[in-house]
């Protein structure tokens, strides 16, 4: 059921967030072993949509996974509003609904509070950091309890264990 507290960013700039991110933490959705060392690069397409691969490594099967999807805008490409499709005509929307005003870090979520993720440039986040999404992620909807912390080669996302 969609949230009503899940607002897009009003100011995002698409060319700022193109390049590579690390993913810190998600809403487990699908079956199967979670990915760690998962990252998600964006692009800048010719049309204006946002170009995405994503890529983790499977514990089942110990082998690496990629995907690939598209982001179009729902209306003006500064309202961080979007809805992906990562498998043929299904759409769901990808909203950036935090971002820090540097690029460092990203939260996103779909339609509703089942779908979320935090992104960052590096692989680890400070813990003020953490602590301030985990908080805003809460307000908005999100059961925080299921939030999946991604490993990084060997490192906790959240810096501390």
């Amino acid at each position: 059921m969609p949230v009503d507290l899940i607002e897009p960013v009003a100011d995002f700039d698409a060319e700022r967030f193109v390049g590579d991110w690390y993913e810190i933490a998600r809403i487990e959705r699908g079956l199967g072993k979670p990915l760690t060392r998962s990252r998600v690069e964006y692009e800048l397409l010719s049309d204006g949509s946002l170009g995405i691969t994503t890529r983790g490594f499977h514990a089942g099967t110990h082998r690496w996974v990629e995907g690939h999807g598209i982001a179009r805008f729902v209306g003006a490409p500064n309202f961080g509003a979007m809805k992906a499709s990562f498998m043929g005509p299904f759409h769901e929307g990808y909203h950036v609904v935090a971002i820090d005003p540097d690029y460092r870090w990203a939260m996103l979520m779909g339609d509703t509070t089942d779908s979320f993720k935090l992104l960052s440039r590096k692989p680890v986040l400070d813990g003020k950091t953490v602590d301030m999404l985990v908080h805003q992620a809460a307000l908005m909807g999100v059961e925080t309890s299921r939030i999946h912390w991604v490993m990084q080669d060997g490192v906790n996302p959240t810096g501390h264990w």
